[in-house]
């Protein structure tokens, strides 16, 4: 799952409406973007990430700091039903404007055989050469991080459309596969006509899972962007 949360600040009740979105969904791990920790509009003492596991029944957490922001900090987040280590964290800085971005790449055990390796990113919205440095940039770290030979997932808020040189950078050059020819539409969440939330995997992801769904959450709208669900299935 991904899920732009928008720092929770788009339902009345909160952090506690996009915990329920998330729970009644029940995934076993979620990409999440624009997370707030220790700021002063969020509450100087919440850690978004920390409470939002919680809330939604996920006992394993990490929050990927992109910037300092508002007392605090604000960034992505990974959550998780399993234990995961090998936490990587990277800033993508583009040519330096705009805000600074980050990748975060976790990995856990599945199969004696495999670790699977799993990213959240959050790429530029406003300016298109500064998104376009900052996915060359994730490829190559992707590329240091990850084994060739392990799965790998990569979810989050691209900001760019399916035709866009964004996603043809991650197709091509990155090397990970797009499981829809009519992708979901997630942004905005109350008349989404905008594909600009993904979840991509590479080769070996695709060989080892079968995709049985890819799909947005159709609970109450709790941000601005839709829930992204991806189901897959061990062959």
């Amino acid at each position: 799952m991904t899920f732009n949360i928008a720092s929770c600040h788009e339902s009345q009740r909160g952090i506690i409406d996009v915990a329920h979105t998330i729970k009644i969904e029940q995934p076993d791990i979620i990409a999440v973007q624009e997370v707030d920790r220790f700021t002063h509009r969020s509450g100087t003492e919440i850690d978004q990430s920390y409470e939002l596991a919680h809330l939604a029944g996920l006992p394993y957490s990490t929050f990927v700091h992109s910037m300092d922001f508002n007392g605090g900090q604000y960034g992505n987040a990974i959550l998780s039903r399993h234990p995961f280590d090998a936490i990587e964290l990277n800033h993508l800085n583009g040519h330096s404007q705009g805000e600074t971005r980050s990748l975060g790449i976790i990995s856990m055990k599945i199969m004696d055989k495999y670790r699977l390796y799993f990213g959240v990113m959050h790429l530029e919205h406003e300016i298109k050469s500064l998104r376009e440095a900052q996915t060359k940039e994730a490829i190559e770290l992707c590329r240091c991080i990850v084994p060739e030979n392990e799965p790998f997932i990569l979810a989050g808020d691209f900001n760019d459309s399916p035709t866009s040189r964004t996603l043809e950078l991650l197709l091509t050059n990155g090397e990970f596969l797009l499981s829809c020819d009519k992708c979901p539409k997630t942004f905005p969440a109350h008349n989404p006509n905008q594909t600009i939330d993904y979840i991509l995997l590479n080769t070996k992801a695709m060989e080892i899972f079968e995709l049985k769904s890819y799909r947005t959450s159709n609970t109450e709208k709790t941000s601005d962007h839709l829930p992204l669900i991806m189901e897959l299935e061990r062959k």
